[in-house]
């Protein structure tokens, strides 16, 4: 009964990456590879530091998530949609060209996250609501061999945090008559990661770029489970428990190239490619010698295609389009509602205006996922076990503002 209670699941939400690393390029449907003209270089390819004509750039930003998912099974006539707080992911970069041929850089920024509250729905007993925030802080130095070609090495430290809150199962109550639910909370570290990048521009007008970003492994050493309404034949085996957990943060290979087909158009295409196939399983330790809880996963590799362009109309206003294709990295047989992760198309806009030294920058993100249905969530164990399931569709709406500074 104690196994069956504490088979959590997945703490963590499935494709719980985030692409909103710059508002000038989130324009541009978040390439950057190959587009080497402001701070935002620090985090898309930082071997392009050197490639900035001018000395110090800064940029600082903040997209605004308003994520939307439905949940409908015909069968028993459910129908649910999630309430999904405002997700506010941040950036912060700063670039430094302190010779001729070095580049220092300063990317502090959210990679990775999810945030998803289901309310009094007939999964209650896989999710109620959860949340996962993790930022990466990346010093970098970049050196310039040549007017076409510098390379760049990156250190990556990450931080963050997780809650996560579930009932027990569908009909367990304590004796106030409220559900019996667990609550998980932790901070979590990780251990260093790197990013290595190429950049080169053979003409003025055409530049490529490599970066590959390693895998980080998130650290959750000193969790907390707390049990909320539990009944009173229940108090002695509930109880508030400390527990540790790991999950990867996966690699991903870039690469791009931008081009101007006229004085005034950029267009930049990307591809990435990211290792989600590290993510085989999440386990949680409970530190009060119970089991540990074993969630498979089984996460594939995924592909990203993205194109964008950026149109200036004169030396202080530029507009900006794209559209990219995510693939979903949950494998067919282990989908899991805590985020339903599915396909999606996504189109961007985007509007710059430059004053001197300063410049502000406004994006806007539109995410249509596909829908999926799928049943292959089970509920329970042995002779009771029966599968979980519906049709899930959901579409996000992303604005967001950046503020650069640039001085020669």
């Amino acid at each position: 009964m104690v196994l069956v209670f504490l088979s959590f699941g997945s703490i963590y939400a499935g494709g719980y990456r985030v692409a909103l690393q710059g508002q000038r390029m989130i324009g541009m449907a978040h390439t950057g590879l190959s587009v080497f003209n402001n701070a935002e270089t620090a985090f898309f390819n930082p071997a392009g530091i050197s490639f900035l004509d001018k000395k110090f750039n800064f940029s600082i930003g903040v997209s605004g998530i308003m994520s939307h998912i439905k949940f409908q099974n015909t069968d028993y006539n459910w129908a649910y949609e999630t309430d999904n707080p405002l997700g506010t992911p941040f950036y912060l970069y700063a670039t430094y060209q302190a010779t001729d041929k070095v580049g220092l850089g300063l990317a502090v920024y959210t990679p990775f996250g999810s945030s998803t509250v289901w309310h009094q729905w007939a999964g209650s007993d896989i999710v109620n609501e959860i949340s996962m925030k993790v930022f990466y802080v990346q010093p970098s130095l970049s050196y310039k061999f040549s007017d076409m070609f510098s390379i760049s090495a990156s250190l990556i430290m990450a931080y963050g945090g997780v809650s996560y809150n579930k009932n027990i199962n569908r009909y367990l109550t304590g004796d106030n008559g409220e559900k019996t639910n667990a609550q998980l909370d932790s901070g979590i570290t990780g251990a260093a990661g790197y990013d290595f990048a190429l950049a080169f521009r053979p003409t003025k007008n055409l530049n490529f770029g490599i970066n590959y970003r390693s895998s980080v492994t998130l650290d959750a050493k000193y969790g907390k489970a707390t049990f909320n309404n539990v009944p009173a034949f229940l108090s002695n085996t509930l109880k508030t428990t400390a527990f540790s957990a790991k999950l990867p943060m996966p690699a991903e290979l870039g690469v791009g190239m931008s081009f101007k087909p006229m004085d005034k158009l950029l267009v930049a295409i990307d591809y990435n490619y990211t290792y989600w196939s590290i993510y085989k399983e999440l386990r949680i330790d409970f530190k009060n010698g119970l089991p540990p809880s074993i969630a498979h996963k089984n996460y594939h590799n995924t592909s990203t295609f993205r194109v964008g362009a950026e149109y200036q109309f004169n030396d202080k206003m530029f507009v900006r389009a794209g559209y990219y294709f995510d693939e979903s990295p949950v494998t067919e047989g282990y989908f899991s509602p805590e985020t339903p992760s599915t396909d999606t198309n996504n189109f961007t806009f985007g509007f710059g205006y430059q004053m001197h030294k300063w410049a502000v920058d406004f994006s806007l993100l539109y995410l249509k996922g596909k829908e999926r249905t799928d049943y292959t969530f089970v509920r329970g164990e042995g002779p009771s076990a029966h599968k979980f399931g519906g049709t899930y569709v959901g579409n996000a709406i992303i604005p967001g503002i950046g503020i650069s500074y640039s001085i020669k």
